[in-house]
């Protein structure tokens, strides 16, 4: 723990190296090698926000724009620049300074420059400064900074090229494309009116989301990052490049090999902390791959149907016992480790069922469908109740159309009730009669309690 006297020390320091970095934008008295000395001296210090005032007052950071976007030495001025990001971050009133002191544009100005260093620092600035303008339309057309961000985008994107697709970027490479679609999420989120100036980015995005190696999990920067930037775009304006004509799947394979790789079995509780990341950071994925559904060619449509719905051979137990992944996306959608995205989860599987309540029950099961549909409002009718007792697929069999389970694979297992006890079944019986009780109330459905009818048909026996 720092002492009273440790702390007088430190701000004592903070305040010299502040005054001597004022006087030398004047007077140019510092070597360009002490003036970065200097600067790293401060950003060191300025790491723990306490005792380090003078750096967070209008003019210690109007020193360190000067030093930062007007610097005569390109070392000092990357020095500086990390200082002024070190300083937007750890003390938010400074942004709206920043923003006052009119440094917007020579930021801007600077992620033109080829060189991952300034581009990560530039796009570090302006991403944080972002939460304290409302200029941003002005950043984008009249400082041309939609340009410089299409342009860098460009750059990434040739460092996966056929060319360099053995070589993987640097370390430095990685952290300023990760600040560059940072910054551009938050450019199309505060101005939506100008989401069209980045669509040529889009080809560059999926590029390098598929042929860069995925973290494991993959759901993390910069994988994360890079669904966000998608999801703002009109991917519709980019068709082309979304399904393109060579491999119209390529682009939601690879959406659907993230979220296979990032959903695990609620039911195992080794998976359950991946799980509990996946529901924190899962939403923007699920929700990119519904967009993609909407407009999705008939090839690529197909494709996810397959990935996503459950297979005919799973169907010999109730749907959502399996392993696939169309199996672990139902589980989730019921448990209590993802409650962010369990209702993402059964929207995407409506609309993988072309949005059609019918056959959303009859691909998922109505213990399944009928949270969705009933926190929707929407409501079967009878005639698609009635239909779904007939054969569901080419093989013309039925199935249960509570569980998805073929009728004919019931049949095979074991009757349940079998070894129950009277009482036992009667107890079953109470239980069944209140859940029919409860879905006839939410509407739904218009069924008859089987227990009701049995009672009016006379098919009851009373016992001793």
């Amino acid at each position: 723990m720092a002492t009273p006297s440790s702390n007088k020390s430190k701000l004592r320091q903070v305040q010299a190296l502040v005054d001597t970095l004022k006087v030398d934008l004047r007077d140019h008295s510092l070597s360009p090698e002490k003036r970065a000395a200097a600067l790293e001296e401060l950003k060191v210090l300025g790491r723990d926000a306490n005792q380090s005032d003078p750096i967070f007052t209008k003019e210690g950071i109007e020193i360190l724009c000067k030093h930062a976007l007007e610097g005569i030495d390109n070392k000092s001025s990357l020095e500086a620049m990390r200082c002024l990001a070190n300083a937007l971050l750890m003390a938010p009133d400074t942004r709206q300074m920043f923003v006052e002191l009119g440094y917007a544009e020579k930021a801007v100005n600077r992620y033109q420059n080829d060189s991952p260093d300034e581009e990560f620092l530039a796009g570090r600035i302006l991403f944080l400064v972002t939460y304290a303008t409302a200029d941003i339309p002005k950043w984008l057309e009249e400082y041309k900074l939609g340009n410089f961000l299409n342009n860098a985008i460009t750059r990434h994107g040739k460092l996966y090229s056929k060319i360099n697709r053995n070589k993987q970027p640097s370390a430095m490479q990685d952290m300023a494309f990760t600040e560059t679609i940072k910054l551009l999420f938050n450019l199309t989120y505060f101005a939506p009116e100008k989401v069209d100036l980045f669509s040529g980015s889009v080809p560059n995005l999926f590029k390098i989301l598929c042929r860069r190696t995925l973290p494991s999990p993959p759901l993390q920067s910069p994988v994360t990052h890079l669904v966000n930037a998608l999801l703002n775009l009109d991917l519709s304006s980019q068709i082309g490049c979304v399904f393109p004509s060579f491999d119209p799947t390529c682009n939601v394979a690879r959406l659907i090999e993230v979220l296979d790789l990032s959903v695990e079995s609620p039911n195992d509780k080794r998976d359950s902390q991946r799980n509990q990341l996946f529901d924190e950071v899962g939403v923007p994925l699920i929700t990119l791959l519904r967009k993609m559904i909407e407009i999705s060619s008939d090839q690529a449509k197909k494709y996810m149907q397959k990935q996503l719905l459950p297979p005919d051979e799973e169907r010999k137990n109730p749907l959502g016992k399996g392993g696939s992944l169309a199996s672990r996306l139902l589980q989730l959608s019921t448990s209590a480790q993802a409650l962010n995205l369990r209702q993402h989860i059964a929207s995407l599987l409506f609309e993988a069922s072309n949005s059609n309540p019918e056959e959303f029950v009859r691909n998922v099961g109505y213990g399944y469908a009928s949270g969705l549909l009933l926190s929707a409002g929407i409501q079967l009718p009878q005639s698609a109740l009635e239909s779904l007792a007939t054969p569901s697929d080419s093989s013309g069999r039925f199935f249960n159309p509570v569980t998805g389970q073929a009728l004919d694979s019931e049949s095979e297992i074991k009757d349940p009730l079998g070894e129950m006890t009277d009482e036992e079944k009667e107890r079953e019986a109470e239980r069944l009669f209140v859940l029919f009780e409860r879905l006839k109330q939410t509407g739904v459905m218009d069924i008859q309690n089987p227990v009701e009818k049995a009672l009016h048909e006379g098919r009851f026996e009373e016992l001793d």
